[in-house]
């Protein structure tokens, strides 16, 4: 995830490194990340390696917009989490196109007694050195793009050539909202690398337009199943703003059924993320 300009970035006091601005719901995402990494604790422990892929990391540190307060981002939270469980990842593999970023994620989980790799680039090119690099074993994959345009479903079917992995996915609503109806008619669309040929595939002149973020979410879960043989789990928290317009699902995707049982458990969200109609 790339911060802002240089001029216009803040950094935390009690490390001086950067931090990245987000909403109160990154917060539940979080929460929700942590207590699945907890919940596969005595899967992960059976394993001889087990490692933790992110390839949007952000810094690894956020400052909540509205309460000012400033806590661990998802792969920081994840790692505590593991390690505060008595499993923790052997390995932690982190990419972000922005350098200082990397950096400063980078510096955050060492510090935290993490081994890490660390990687400059798009997700889109990061995800083929990750793969080049990792052994066999348990692996869990954590994306969580910026927006729907990044989640280049080659990542996705990339990560799939491993057995053994479960990923869990930041999946834009409100970006496929603003931008399905309009795009629908252009000659390429942003929404078209996270799900290719959407558009010959979905007639939504005969779809209501209350029902085209889900159409398009349902397309999407085919080419996952399709393409990669992994399931899509059953619980896809929707997370709302505080006006309750829709922002994004968690989407959890694996082959083993003990996998989708915890996630399903570990996803129940809080009152204020409650599914809207047509989503």
């Amino acid at each position: 995830m790339k911060l802002k300009k240089a001029d216009e970035r803040i950094y935390d006091p009690e490390d001086g490194l950067p931090v990245m601005k987000v909403g109160a719901w990154s917060e539940e995402k979080h929460v929700a990340l942590s207590r699945y990494v907890d919940s596969a604790r005595q899967a992960r422990a059976k394993w001889g390696y087990a490692s933790f892929i992110d390839l949007f990391a952000g810094p690894g540190r956020v400052l909540n917009r509205d309460s000012k307060i400033m806590s661990d981002g998802g792969v920081l939270s994840a790692w505590r989490r593991a390690q505060q469980g008595g499993a923790p990842f052997n390995e932690v593999f982190i990419g972000d196109i922005d350098t200082e970023s990397v950096l400063a994620c980078e510096k955050r989980l060492v510090a935290a007694g993490a081994s890490v790799r660390a990687l400059v680039g798009s997700a889109a090119n990061t995800v083929d050195e990750v793969l080049a690099a990792l052994p066999n074993g348990l692996h869990f994959a954590f994306l969580d793009p910026f927006n729907i345009e990044h989640l280049d479903f080659e990542i996705i079917r990339k990560l799939s050539s491993r057995p053994n992995i479960d990923i869990l996915i930041h999946f834009s609503v409100m970006d496929v909202q603003r931008n399905i109806g309009g795009d629908f008619k252009l000659s390429s669309s942003r929404l078209d690398a996270a799900a290719p040929e959407w558009r010959a595939n979905l007639n939504l002149d005969a779809v209501p337009k209350h029902e085209r973020v889900n159409a398009y979410l349902q397309y999407w879960e085919s080419l996952v199943s399709n393409l990669t043989t992994m399931q899509v789990a059953k619980n896809k928290p929707l997370f709302v703003n505080m006006n309750r317009g829709p922002l994004y699902r968690l989407i959890h995707l694996s082959r083993h059924p003990l996998a989708q049982k915890l996630w399903n458990t570990a996803a129940i969200p809080g009152s204020p993320q409650q599914s809207l109609p047509g989503f």
